[in-house]
């Protein structure tokens, strides 16, 4: 359809702005003329379904140059509509936002629709993987929207979230604060981790979409892609037999083992500047796709924190429910012991970590690195069954205190050989094996192949996603098939 003189002057005045339209955000989104709109028209919203690398997505676009993209009540309708739509054909979701805000001229009417809107969000949780790109303001009751969803991606400077700006902070609370100091995307990629990533680019946040959505499956009930590179799962690596220091208390990138792991060396981290001392990332291995958490040495020693802590627990709850298999790159003295940590609920917010992993039914493997005292191998200790997987590398201290530490309460001082003797004997991960918490002792060099052929012959699940709502009373169970991408 040819586009009218208003729709080419608007577009141009994007353009001018150094923006896409919201049809040609869609078109980067999915496969090349694969958009096809559906709903009507000039409700400052282009609903549409497309492909992403061959498979179905459902996607919204807002569009600034209908009725400057105002939230009215017809097109947070649009929206639920193309939401409920994603749920019965099993599509994820793609929220392009970009609106000043609500039509308040609408009142309740407008308010209920969107209370609709992410009621609908709320049951697609669990469901369907579920994006929101913010290529603008996001303010008021829409900035629950991506709340919502699963992972959310931020463009800088021109983006914003939150649910009241300075005037009405001025004029409730008699508080003074700019839009960067409510919801800058630098704020919500490392203060609170509500932004799963920051790109400076438009295009470039777009492709970033297209890669996450490739690893992931279109909905709970499906399997993730299984994409066989030309780099096998033999590859020998190394440069991971002097990844450790010899050093215990030096640091070192847990980066680097998690990409010597993955196929092509690629990882997919997720809210890298928030709670750095736990890494959150998809990644392919053998070409199915694995959750990597992994406590991160160079920040706080790897330490769990409450930010951690809540970091690793919603990661974890996306890959139960959508059936992704976990690996746990395990190097942590425990539980952050501070004041501070305490006042904000450490305990609260570690416990709700264990619970998920407790629950979960997705194949995890656990490796020890280097250190897993006390409460951190209590939260990752894997349970016990075919599904299941506990490596360690030579030297892993595995332990309910550190060997040095615990030689130093059971033993009187002046006795300085035994202390040795123990602390060496607590460093020793064959005693940890021998009591069965750990399968086996592995060769750094060769932990791409162990994890791979981990991952093909792990026993599968008991269902599909543990942490799904309760299905309704038509729906039906699902059962992991053995090797299911396979």
């Amino acid at each position: 359809m040819a586009a009218t003189v208003g729709e080419r002057e608007a577009s141009e005045a994007q353009h001018a702005r150094g923006c896409l339209t919201a049809r040609e955000r869609l078109d980067i989104l999915f496969d090349h003329e694969t958009r096809r709109e559906i709903g009507g028209a000039g409700q400052g919203v282009i609903t549409a379904r497309g492909l992403v690398r061959g498979r179905p997505v459902m996607a919204f676009s807002q569009d600034v140059t209908d009725a400057a993209g105002v939230m009215t009540q017809a097109q947070a309708t649009a929206i639920a509509q193309l939401v409920d739509q994603a749920v019965a054909t099993g599509a994820p979701i793609v929220g392009i936002h970009d609106s000043p805000g609500a039509a308040l001229v609408e009142g309740l009417a407008c308010l209920t629709a969107q209370a609709m809107l992410m009621q609908g969000q709320a049951r697609a949780q669990g469901r369907v993987p579920q994006l929101s790109l913010l290529f603008g303001p996001t303010v008021g009751t829409a900035a629950l929207s991506p709340g919502l969803a699963d992972f959310t991606f931020m463009l800088d400077r021109a983006s914003a979230l939150y649910l009241a700006g300075p005037q009405v902070l001025r004029q409730a609370l008699g508080e003074i604060a700019g839009v960067d100091a409510l919801g800058a995307p630098s704020l919500h990629a490392a203060a609170n981790g509500m932004a799963d990533g920051v790109f400076s680019d438009e295009i470039e946040l777009l492709f970033a979409a297209r890669d996450l959505l490739d690893l992931l499956p279109t909905a709970a009930d499906q399997p993730a892609p299984l994409v066989i590179t030309a780099d096998t799962s033999d590859r020998l690596e190394p440069g991971l037999d002097q990844l450790v220091p010899l050093d215990p208390a030096a640091p070192y990138d847990m980066r680097e083992l998690a990409r010597a792991l993955a196929d092509e060396r690629a990882i997919f981290e997720l809210q890298p500047d928030h709670a750095a001392n736990m890494i959150c990332a998809l990644a392919r291995i053998d070409g199915r796709t694995v959750g990597i958490l992994g406590s991160q040495p160079l920040v706080l020693g790897g330490v769990i924190d409450c930010a951690a802590a809540r970091k690793a627990t919603r990661f974890a709850r996306f890959c139960d429910r959508f059936a992704i298999p976990m690996l746990v790159l395990l190097d942590s003295t425990g539980v952050h012991p501070g004041a501070a940590e305490q006042s904000r609920g450490i305990v609260r917010d570690v416990a709700d970590l264990l619970a998920v992993l407790a629950r979960a039914t997705v194949p995890r493997i656990t490796l020890v690195t280097r250190r897993a005292i006390g409460a951190a191998w209590a939260i990752f200790a894997p349970q016990r069954g075919a599904s299941a997987i506990c490596y360690a590398w030579p030297g892993a201290e595995i332990a309910a205190m550190a060997g040095d530490a615990a030689a130093a309460l059971l033993f009187e001082t002046g006795d300085e050989q035994k202390k040795r003797d123990y602390a060496a004997a607590i460093a020793d991960p064959s005693h940890a094996v021998t009591a069965g918490f750990v399968d086996a002792v592995i060769r750094p060099a060769t932990t791409r192949q162990t994890i791979a052929a981990a991952l093909r012959h792990a026993a599968p699940a008991q269902e599909f996603g543990s942490m799904l709502p309760k299905p309704s009373p038509t729906g039906a169970g699902h059962t992991r098939e053995r090797n299911r991408n396979g």
